[in-house]
């Protein structure tokens, strides 16, 4: 079932719910939607599933300039308080990537409502004041309507995939949503810090998850998060890096049905 949901800034947001039980909300990264999390969603049993897409991507509307997290953290909410106050517990929420620093930042504000955090690898040390500057390159890339080569802006020196990776990928879509999506992950980024020291009020049990083959500086974020997080389990996959939810979605699966203490 999809709705949507109204931020409390206004921003529609587009919901999709499905199973019952306990609900699990996915927050997805960067240039994902709805359909990022349906790999591994389709293999958790035993609760009601809710995915969103957060502001700025689609079908989501697109919010106010700048973003940051404290806004999606809020975003966040709003969808746990919807389910929860169906369900009437709290809900896990798992997410990738950005999308495990927004589960980050929420559950950082108010974790009156979270049950649990299972995460794969936030990026946590991408972020900093040191993005002024690539966004300010990103912004006249807009402007000037050369979307694709902002998205390649971004994914080589926000996301800093490496040169061998992105030339083994995809075509980078020359979409002005995707850009504007982007654009507004890397605000939040630009805004935010890397002290990994402010996690430790997070008093919930989190799961992390990673790939071994993931670049730097994600495992390094990861260790720091690790030691910060007061109540911590781990999982790692040698053979993955930084697209297991996606490459591997039925390991992953199996990693948070675990962590949830249900059978798959």
């Amino acid at each position: 079932m999809t709705a949507t949901l109204t931020a409390p800034d206004g921003t529609a947001l587009a919901v999709e719910s499905s199973g019952t039980g306990p609900p699990v909300v996915f927050v997805h990264g960067s240039n994902g939607g709805l359909h990022s999390w349906a790999g591994v969603a389709e293999h958790l049993t035993g609760h009601r599933v809710v995915r969103y897409s957060r502001r700025n991507h689609a079908p989501s509307g697109v919010g106010a300039s700048p973003n940051d997290f404290a806004i999606e953290a809020a975003d966040l909410h709003a969808v746990i308080a919807a389910v929860t106050d169906a369900a009437g517990a709290g809900a896990h929420v798992v997410g990738a990537s950005y999308g495990a620093t927004v589960a980050l930042h929420a559950a950082a504000a108010d974790d009156a409502r979270i049950a649990s955090l299972a995460l794969f690898e936030p990026p946590l040390l991408l972020s900093g004041p040191h993005l002024a500057t690539v966004l300010d390159r990103y912004r006249t890339l807009c402007a000037a309507a050369r979307f694709a080569d902002a998205l390649t802006l971004f994914l080589s020196e926000v996301a800093r995939i490496p040169p061998e990776i992105l030339t083994a990928g995809p075509a980078v879509p020359d979409s002005e949503p995707a850009a504007v999506a982007a654009g507004a992950d890397l605000e939040a980024m630009s805004r935010d810090g890397t002290d990994a020291g402010r996690w430790s009020v997070v008093d919930v049990l989190v799961l992390l998850m990673q790939g071994g083959q993931s670049w730097s500086p994600l495992p390094e974020g990861v260790e720091q998060l690790a030691s910060a997080l007061p109540h911590v389990e781990r999982v790692s996959w040698s053979d993955q890096a930084h697209f297991a939810t996606s490459a591997a979605p039925t390991r992953v699966a199996a990693a948070i049905q675990r962590f949830l203490g249900t059978p798959g």
